[in-house]
């Protein structure tokens, strides 16, 4: 009688060969090489199975272990980019908390990682970043992340953004008290504590406030649509609270930036609007790929969540706004005089963004020549922050005036005395 072959469904052996891709102890082959010399002896015994029997390590060796591996290595074989490692290790260290079945066993497994947890860890984190649905593949694209995590959330921007909401409104419903109707394109909130006011220089918050002023409807729109598509993405980027942290410091510095670049260039003009931080977090992409483009076109990472196109994507994204920016500015200076754009406060925040971002921004893998570079941009931008602020502070001393006298009456007996036209 003849050998009997049961048919082989293709879609299954596929899941089957993903699904053993992903298994412990396929895992383990991997991994148990770099990690076994640095594994308890005395835990061995304790486990339920043979790898959980393998016992512990202490994060901080393995962390320095793999961090040492050539990159082909470790990104290529074992499939974790250098700056998952400790993210990935500190997960594992909250699991083997977590398995802990005492108080006491858990300060003794402070700083120690079981080994069956950190493989649990590993095969998440793989699995989440190498295996993913048409959709979440599209917006990781877009957000130039590795996995999508909540813990910890991205609120920093978000944070921002809604402040910003609050402030919009609050201005609309006053003005709208005071007869004024808040529409597409104004009107221009001159008396609020917040706008950055040339004639009341001296009060220096005004040079950061003034993000929470906007003009109208559509200056309001567009500013906080950019800012959520940018900036978020951007802090996914990110690592952790810090990560969100350092976002924040470059917007921040877009919008000092914008708002001393503009009162050196155009001395007389309010400044209202939050394009300086929404301009350095557009140029913070660029300085973020610029630090990681050797990381980033790794076989491996491209092949799973860098992929090639994303470089194209951003680049051409930045190159779009800045040759729209160009070409209207051009257009204002010839056919729309009256118009107010402030353009030197976008081309400041961008500068600030690629400036701060070099220096700040996630640097997966630092070398020697990329230290330079980053402390030069440093010491460029505070060069500038540092020459506008003495030169607003002593400008008409220098230059008798070059910006417009102080108005210390505005909200005593000027065109702001009313109490229902301040906010």
């Amino acid at each position: 009688m003849g050998e009997q072959y049961a048919e082989v469904n293709s879609v299954e052996y596929g899941v089957k060969r993903r699904a053993d891709q992903y298994s412990l102890l396929s895992l383990d082959q991997d991994f148990l090489q770099h990690i076994e010399l640095h594994l308890s002896q005395d835990e061995r015994d304790g486990g339920q199975d043979e790898i959980d029997a393998k016992g512990v390590f202490d994060r901080a060796e393995v962390s320095k272990k793999l961090r040492n591996l050539r990159t082909s290595e470790l990104e290529g074989r074992l499939g974790i980019t250098f700056s998952k490692v400790d993210d990935v290790l500190r997960r594992a260290e909250r699991r083997t908390q977590q398995m802990a079945k005492t108080s006491t066993d858990r300060r003794n497994l402070k700083g120690k990682v079981k080994y069956k947890a950190f493989l649990e860890v590993i095969r998440e984190y793989r699995l989440n970043t190498e295996q993913e649905g048409r959709v979440k593949a599209a917006v990781r694209v877009f957000a130039y992340v590795e996995e999508f995590t909540c813990s910890p959330p991205t609120l920093a921007m978000v944070t921002v953004t809604a402040l910003e909401l609050a402030a919009f409104v609050y201005t609309s419903v006053v003005m709208g008290e005071a007869g004024e109707a808040i529409t597409w394109t104004g009107p221009v909130p001159y008396c609020s504590f917040l706008i950055y006011n040339p004639e009341r220089r001296w009060e220096a918050w005004r040079y950061l406030t003034y993000m929470f002023v906007h003009i109208g409807i559509g200056h309001f729109f567009f500013n906080m649509l950019m800012q959520i598509m940018v900036g978020v993405f951007l802090e996914m980027e990110q690592e952790g609270w810090l990560g969100s942290l350092k976002v924040l410091v470059v917007y921040l510095g877009g919008v000092l930036a914008g708002s001393i670049g503009t009162s050196l260039s155009d001395p007389k003009t309010y400044i209202a609007g939050a394009s300086g931080g929404v301009y350095a977090l557009i140029a913070a992409h660029l300085a973020t790929m610029t630090l990681n483009w050797q990381e980033d076109s790794q076989v491996r990472i491209q092949k799973v969540v860098k992929k090639p196109i994303t470089k194209i994507i951003r680049i051409t994204f930045i190159g779009i706004l800045a040759i729209h920016d160009i070409i209207f500015a051009v257009y204002v200076r010839f056919y729309d005089p009256e118009n107010r754009t402030g353009f030197m406060g976008h081309l400041c925040g961008a500068l600030a963004g690629l400036t701060l971002g070099l220096f700040v921004l996630d640097n997966r893998r630092v070398r020697a020549w990329e230290r330079v570079v980053q402390w030069a941009a440093l010491a460029t931008f505070l060069a500038f922050i540092s020459f506008g602020i003495v030169w607003n502070v002593l400008g008409n001393s220098w230059n008798s005036g070059f910006f417009p006298p102080n108005n210390e009456d505005l909200y005593d007996v000027g065109a702001c005395s009313s109490s229902t036209t301040w906010y």
